[in-house]
């Protein structure tokens, strides 16, 4: 098929399907690690981005920590970002105040019964500032990309497009969530089957290899060599169920 008659995530996905792991999750991944690297370079005086981490209180610890592999000026773009977020978290202490409320829920209520004090000591006004009002921008960012490269998939899935096709089955496959919302989002039984057969023959053989792994490491059988599929399933069997862990 000519490059120009998909749109340009199917491309990706085909592309991402010759590499390790879930295709979408590298996909997702791609797109978060470019957003980290764009701020770090020229986006931490941004001012709609800035506005963006304050409401999120900066990014998850995920993707927070990977901020110092996102290039030399990162020590930098980490100290203006999160001055600027520690400035925020001050002043909304600086404002609250110690207080109880009660909420109107069966817990309440049961509470109430058995006179036990179901108080908070904070106030709205603390509980305003130390709670993240948005999500992570990168895994906003990750999020959004995967589910443009999922749609990719599944039309092209309902469309029966071979290429497509071949690609999933030469690659490591998706993991758990991905084939989860696979199957809930195509629209025609032959695409829902096509991932199943595609699933199952793939986890077949990854089972085989988990199967030879553990074999061999028996004593009784330590003297025959272990292949390099049969020593990467583990980590395989890993990332086909939580997906792969994120890196720059």
């Amino acid at each position: 098929m000519k490059r120009g008659s998909q749109s340009y995530s199917y491309y990706e996905v085909i592309d991402a399907c010759n590499e390790p792991s879930c295709p979408l999750c590298r996909l997702g991944q791609a797109s978060a690690n470019r957003h980290l690297t764009s701020l770090i370079y020229d986006g931490v005086n941004d001012v709609g981005l800035r506005a963006t981490l304050r409401e999120s209180l900066g990014y998850c610890p995920e993707h927070a920590w990977l901020l110092p592999n996102a290039g030399d000026s990162a020590p930098l773009g980490i100290a203006i970002v999160h001055r600027d977020l520690l400035n925020t978290i001050r002043k909304g202490l600086g404002d609250s105040k110690f207080g109880k409320s009660r909420r109107s829920s069966l817990k309440s209520v049961v509470s109430t019964a058995m006179r036990i004090d179901d108080g908070v000591s904070s106030t709205a006004a603390t509980s305003k500032y130390l709670a993240t009002k948005g999500q992570c921008p990168a895994c906003a960012r990750r999020d959004e990309a995967e589910k443009l490269a999922l749609k990719s998939v599944t039309n092209a899935l309902e469309k029966q497009d071979a290429d497509m096709k071949s690609a999933l089955q030469n690659s490591d496959g998706l993991c758990l969530l991905h084939l989860r919302r696979a199957l809930e989002t195509v629209r025609n039984p032959e695409a829902f089957d096509l991932v199943v057969t595609i699933t199952q023959e793939q986890l077949t053989a990854l089972i085989q290899d988990l199967d030879e792994f553990i074999r061999k490491n028996d004593h009784r059988f330590r003297a025959e060599k272990i292949s390099e599929s049969e020593r990467s399933g583990w980590r395989r069997a890993l990332q086909r169920v939580v997906g792969p862990k994120n890196k720059l």
